[in-house]
């Protein structure tokens, strides 16, 4: 229950990874993707992955088991940013919208974990070139180890400059990064992987002031960051197996609002080993451990703050099948935090039904904690892990071409920050200064919907997918309880592709509707009463496959916001609520145009 998954290892994959590529809108972005599935709400101004009335920082995104610190480009103020990976680095995806294993922990809400490739089938070379950009890969086959290498280099000021853009860039995004990639497989026996990849870009905008419209301040970001990551799986023998991992991540970023100089500096080190088992054909167990140390350093002006975690977690997975219809998988995850000084327990517990030969229903339960936001723990303000508890029932039916996937939840927030005789702020980079408890507490409820078809017209591929969530909550600064400004009730997406098998094109659309989030008014008698206008695009694009002499390529040109429609995500107002400005996109409409070069065959799913 609450797992949607796309791999090339299961038979009952929802998304497959080209998924994410072939997407009308997403941009090629695995999270820009990822929002079409039910669950997710689209939040422009902000970076993250929102799930289920949770913020962003509810949601891990683990690679090959190990925690990103920092999977996005890092913030700039009012747009959200992209994935620092690319959906070809990974052979898998598994979205978890709620009810996750007990091999992860700390995110009350959800878990995206991406699973790297293992051994390319053949040595091969890849250029891409677009609007912002170009990119290359060489991959090298030799016996049993591949070697990878890629690089890329990303400046947006060509396509910014034959756009209309609502922000004023005195410094368009500019980027260089690369990444090298060792596999050894020794047959069925073993697998080792290794990735180390650095990365930096800039940017600068220019931002009004919002107690004096004729004014501007400028934001400018430098920043820099490495990741590494190493796993190794062994199949010890028919029936057991054992998986290691760890990895490395340090992110830098210089800013400078205006004249005042900032900087933070994070770095997280971590690693797991675990042991699977299989008892007999009907039982299973799995069983690790975790450890992660990780600091976070933040220099503002003349402000030094920062703080150091080490957090380790212990975890047991029962999986018990008495029969060919039904199964159930229970867990328990113990973790301990050296800053918080606090244990605790973690039970989860999920069961599922063979109502058909295609059909199931699941249901599953399980309590979640995570550590107050960094923003508190940055300001020595200290509490207690927050605390979830989810319970999930779900019905789905799947063949080879069809899906269908109803799943209703209900999600009890306690034991949530908050910030005691503050008034309310809405800005994000507040200054926290007076005390904070747990004493914060909310819910969210909702029903998603999913459905997706490849039978009923040769060629086409579409789905659609549908989430309705109810939610309030009393944390942070809130004054009282409230629906958070980054919820929309109603999430509506629809995606088609269709390939045109005589001329080697693919054509796709999506369409979302998205209904208003609420916003901050000082002048409203109620708290986050008012709401924006709801959000609608349609995106469309085109991708062509030929040859040129023994070389592969592909064509591609796409279009957002069709329509050109001026889609706002809420208002800002001044200190004294006189003055309103509207929360923009970077762009409301924008074409985009690139080519792919390969000495391998695209496959007609790469389109």
């Amino acid at each position: 229950a609450g797992t949607i998954e796309a791999t090339n290892d299961r038979k009952v994959a929802v998304l497959r990874p080209l998924d994410i590529v072939t997407t009308a809108g997403a941009a090629g972005d695995i999270i820009g993707a990822i929002q079409t599935l039910p669950g997710t709400t689209r939040v422009g101004e902000q970076t993250g992955l929102f799930v289920r009335g949770g913020d962003a920082s509810e949601a891990n995104v683990i690679i090959d088991g190990m925690i990103v610190q920092n999977f996005f480009t890092s913030d700039v103020p009012g747009i959200a940013q992209r994935s620092r990976f690319s959906p070809f680095q990974f052979k898998g995806t598994s979205f978890s919208s709620g009810g996750y294993s007990v091999r992860y922990g700390q995110a009350l809400s959800s878990v995206l974990e991406l699973s790297t490739n293992d051994m390319p089938a053949k040595s091969n070379v890849n250029v891409g070139l677009n609007m912002s950009g170009l990119f290359g890969s060489v991959a090298k086959v030799f016996g049993k180890n591949s070697l990878e290498l890629t690089g890329s280099y990303i400046n947006v000021a060509p396509f910014y400059n034959l756009a209309n853009t609502n922000f004023d860039f005195y410094k368009a995004p500019e980027g260089l990064s690369g990444s090298t990639r060792w596999v050894h497989k020794n047959g069925d026996k073993s697998l080792f992987k290794l990735l180390v990849s650095h990365g930096g870009f800039s940017s600068g905008t220019e931002i009004p002031d919002i107690n004096n419209a004729s004014q501007r301040f400028r934001f400018g970001i430098k920043n820099s960051n490495t990741y590494s990551n190493a796993s190794y799986l062994q199949n010890i023998n028919s029936k057991l197996y054992s998986f290691s991992a760890v990895s490395f991540g340090r992110n830098v970023d210089d800013i400078n609002f205006g004249a005042t100089p900032s900087k933070t500096e994070e770095w997280r080190l971590q690693g797991r080993t675990e042991l699977g088992f299989e008892i007999n054909n009907n039982l299973q167990l799995l069983s690790g451990v975790e450890w992660q140390r990780f600091t976070v350093k933040r220099n503002f002006d003349t402000f030094n703050s920062g703080f150091d975690e080490t957090q380790t977690a212990i975890y047991t997975e029962l999986e018990w099948k008495p029969s060919r219809k039904f199964g159930v998988k229970s867990g328990l995850r113990g973790e301990h935090s050296d800053l918080l000084n606090e244990f605790a327990l973690s039970p989860r517990i999920s069961a599922a039904y063979k109502v058909g030969k295609q059909s199931q229903v699941s249901i599953a339960s399980g309590v979640f904690y995570q550590n107050p936001n960094s923003r508190y723990l940055l300001a020595n303000k200290l509490a207690s892990f927050q605390r979830a508890i989810h319970y999930i029932a779900n019905y789905q039916w799947i063949t080879d071409k069809q899906t269908f996937r109803v799943e209703g939840y209900y999600k009890s927030y306690d034991r949530l920050v908050r910030e005691l005789n503050a008034p309310f702020n809405p800005n994000a980079f507040r200054f926290i200064s007076g005390d904070i408890d747990n004493s914060g507490n909310g819910f969210a409820q909702g029903i998603d919907v999913f459905w997706r078809d490849r039978k009923l017209v040769e060629n086409l591929d579409y789905w659609v997918s549908y989430s309705w969530v109810d939610t309030q909550r009393l944390f942070e600064n809130f004054t009282t309880s409230a629906t958070p400004t980054f919820i929309s009730d109603h999430n509506l997406n629809v995606i088609a592709k269709y390939f045109i098998e005589p001329l080697k094109v693919n054509i796709a659309a999506t369409y979302t509707f998205v209904t208003g989030r609420p916003y901050y008014n000082p002048n409203s008698a109620e708290f986050l009463n008012d709401r924006v206008p709801h959000f609608e695009n349609i995106s469309l694009n085109i991708s062509y496959v030929t040859t040129i002499k023994k070389v592969f390529a592909v064509f591609y040109a796409g279009v957002d916001n069709v329509t050109n429609r001026k889609n706002i995500f809420g208002y800002r107002y001044s200190t004294d609520g006189t003055q309103r400005f509207p929360i923009e996109p970077a762009l409301y409409r924008s074409v985009f145009v690139g080519m792919n070069f390969s000495l391998s065959a695209f496959n007609r799913d790469e389109l």
